[in-house]
C-alpha cells in the first residue's frame, strides 16, 4: 500500500486539504522556509556554541607546546658588585604553570608561573648562582580567517608584564631590596618585549558536515578568573566563543557564566536550537533526503516527501532530543501530510570517543487529508517503515556529525579525546571531554 494512499470509507465531499497540488505547493513553501541561505558568520554573541578548558586541562594540552620558548630570558645590568660591573642571566628551570588568577590591567591575560635559575658574572667570569619564581601576565587573543574556517590562539609574550616574583642570588633578596627589584623587573620587561613575540598555542577548525561549506568559527575569547585563588582547585577556565554561518533565530546563544563541574577538564557546549538548522542545512544538501519512491527510496522525482519541524531537548530527559517532522504524499491522487513525532537519544560509544545518536520510534501525532486519516487507522507507519528508516538514519547521522566536535589541533602533536559524557537540557547540550596529547614523532 503506497504512502497516504488509505481508503476511507464514505464519501470525502470536496476537501482541498485532499488535494494533491494544493498539498505540494505547501510542501514547496515548507522547503523554501528550511532551506535558507548560509549567511555571513557573525562577529558577535550570542553564540550558539562554545569550547570550554579548565586550567588543568589548559595546562595539560600546553605542556608540550610551552615548554621550549617561555618568555623569560635574557641578560640585564645588576649593577656594581665588588668585582666590578656584573649582569644577571635569567633562564627559566620549570614549565610554566597556567592559572585564571586576577590580572592586574589585563583583562586579556592569563598568569603564567613559573620558577627560574639566574647567573650572576663579572667581566666574563661568573660570580655567584641563584634562583627565584615569577608570575608573568601573559595576554591572549583570537585570530580567525572565515575563508579557512579555522581559528587560532595567540600568546602575545612580547607584551607579558612581570608581576609578582622574588630572586635570591649573592645575598640580594628582591624582597628587601625594593628598589633594586623594581629595576630589574623594568629592564626584564624591555628585554621580553625585545626578543619574543606571539606565540600559536593552539588551532580551532570547523566541521566536517556535508559539502563543507557550513563554517564554525571562534570569534571571542571570554575569560573567567579564579573567585577564590587561596583554594587549591582552580575554578577559572576559558571559553572559546565560535558562531556560524548557518541562519540562526535571534533566541539562539549560550551564558557560559557557571563554572565547569567539578573534575570536569573540558567540554563542549551547544545551543539545542542549532541542530534544527543544521539539519534543514543538509536537507538543503541532500545528506537528508527530501524526496522518496514508493519503496522508500531517496528520489528527487517521488510523489513522497519528508519536512523537519523541529528539534528541541527533552524536558524531562536528561539524553534526549525530540523530533518533529511531517511526511508527505504530493502527486497521483488522494494527497496529504502526517505529523510525526520521533525521540534521538544521545549516548557515548563503547571505545568513549563519540557521540552516538539513536532514533527511537515514529509515532504519528496528526496530520491532514490523507495523512489525517492514516493517523487515525494507525497504518501510517507502519505501512511506510522504508521511508521512515531511511531518514531516520539520515537524521541521526547529521546530528552525531555535528554534536561531536573535536577541531582542536596542536602544533606537533595529536590530541585522542575520550567522551566522558553527555548532559542534554533546553538550554544546552554539553559533552564532557578528556583527552590525551601524543607527541608526532
Amino acid at each position: 500500500m503506497g504512502l497516504l494512499a488509505l481508503a476511507v470509507g464514505g464519501c470525502r465531499g470536496e476537501d482541498i486539504s485532499f488535494d494533491c497540488e494544493n498539498q505540494r505547493q505547501r510542501l514547496n513553501d515548507r522547503a523554501l522556509e528550511e532551506e535558507r541561505p548560509l549567511i555571513e558568520v557573525p562577529n558577535e554573541g550570542p553564540y550558539p556554541v562554545g569550547l570550554q578548558i579548565g586550567a588543568d586541562g589548559l595546562n595539560r594540552l600546553l605542556a608540550s607546546v610551552i615548554d621550549e620558548d617561555v618568555p623569560f630570558s635574557g641578560s640585564v645590568p645588576f649593577g656594581l658588585l665588588p668585582t666590578g660591573p656584573a649582569d644577571a642571566q635569567f633562564e627559566p628551570t620549570s614549565v610554566p604553570r597556567l592559572s585564571f588568577e586576577p590580572t592586574p590591567n589585563c583583562k586579556d591575560c592569563i598568569t603564567f608561573h613559573l620558577d627560574f635559575g639566574v647567573q650572576l658574572s663579572s667581566e666574563g667570569e661568573a660570580i655567584s648562582s641563584g634562583a627565584g619564581y615569577v608570575d608573568l601576565y601573559v595576554p591572549l587573543r583570537l585570530e580567525s580567517d572565515a575563508n579557512t574556517g579555522t581559528s587560532t590562539l595567540i600568546a602575545s609574550y612580547g607584551d607579558a608584564k612581570i608581576g609578582a616574583w622574588k630572586l635570591v642570588v649573592f645575598g640580594f633578596d628582591s624582597e628587601e631590596h625594593e628598589i633594586l627589584s623594581g629595576a630589574l623587573k623594568l629592564l626584564l620587561a624591555e628585554q621580553i618585549a625585545e626578543n619574543y613575540g606571539d606565540f600559536e598555542l593552539l588551532d580551532l577548525g570547523s566541521w566536517q558536515i556535508g559539502q563543507g561549506d557550513v563554517t564554525l568559527l571562534a570569534r571571542e575569547l571570554l575569560i573567567y578568573r579564579d573567585s577564590d585563588p587561596a583554594d587549591m582547585v582552580d575554578e577559572g577556565k576559558i571559553v572559546l566563543a565560535m558562531h556560524t554561518n548557518l541562519p540562526l533565530g535571534s533566541n539562539v546563544g549560550l551564558d557560559f557564566d557557571a563554572p565547569l563541574p567539578d573534575a570536569t577538564v573540558m567540554m563542549v557546549s551547544m545551543d539545542p536550537d542549532l541542530l534544527l538548522a543544521m539539519a534543514h542545512r543538509m536537507l538543503a544538501e541532500g545528506e537528508i533526503a527530501r524526496f522518496y519512491d514508493e519503496d522508500g527510496n531517496p528520489d528527487p522525482e517521488g510523489i513522497y516527501a519528508v519536512s523537519l519541524e523541529d528539534i528541541s531537548a527533552s524536558e524531562t530527559l536528561t539524553d534526549t532530543l525530540n523530533s518533529t517532522f511531517q511526511v508527505w504524499r504530493v502527486a497521483d491522487g488522494y494527497c496529504g501530510f502526517a505529523e510525526v513525532v520521533m525521540a534521538l537519544r544521545i549516548g557515548v560509544d563503547a571505545a568513549f570517543q563519540k557521540l552516538t545518536v539513536e532514533a527511537g520510534q515514529a509515532v504519528p501525532v496528526g496530520g491532514e487529508g490523507s495523512g489525517a486519516a492514516a493517523v487515525e487507522e494507525k497504518e501510517l507507519v507502519d505501512q511506510n517503515q522504508h521511508l521512515i528508516d531511511q531518514f531516520r538514519k539520515d537524521l541521526a547521522e547529521q546530528i552525531a556529525n555535528t554534536i561531536n566536535y573535536e577541531a582542536l589541533a596542536l602544533a606537533d602533536s595529536d590530541i585522542v579525546f575520550i567522551n566522558q559524557g553527555v548532559l542534554v537540557s533546553p538550554a544546552e547540550l554539553t559533552s564532557f571531554l578528556d583527552f590525551i596529547v601524543l607527541a608526532q614523532e
